[in-house]
């Protein structure tokens, strides 16, 4: 029985993730200082620091990539919200 090989992702794809995960927890850390009664200027501030924290911690893209990057999810996310407004008509 021949075993299958698994490709191993080179460290930019590490670092791409860890910024999308990064991206990931500002949404929920939002949430969280909502429920937390903060306002939605201060949730939204708290949970920016924090997730730009997780990146820093981390830093081994340059802002450039990360913006390429956060460009793209962007762009992902406008397509799946049109997508979802066509089906909800």
């Amino acid at each position: 029985m021949k075993k299958d090989k698994k490709k191993v992702a080179n460290l930019e794809e590490y670092i791409n993730r860890y910024a999308e995960s990064a991206v990931i927890s500002a949404v929920r850390l939002r949430r969280y200082w909502l429920s937390q009664g903060d306002s939605e200027d201060i949730a939204i501030k708290k949970a920016v620091k924090q997730a730009v924290g997780m990146m820093k911690a981390s830093y081994g893209s340059s802002p450039e990539k990360l913006i390429e990057l956060f460009e793209e999810l962007k762009q992902a996310c406008d397509a799946f919200i049109s997508m979802l407004k066509k089906i909800n008509e």
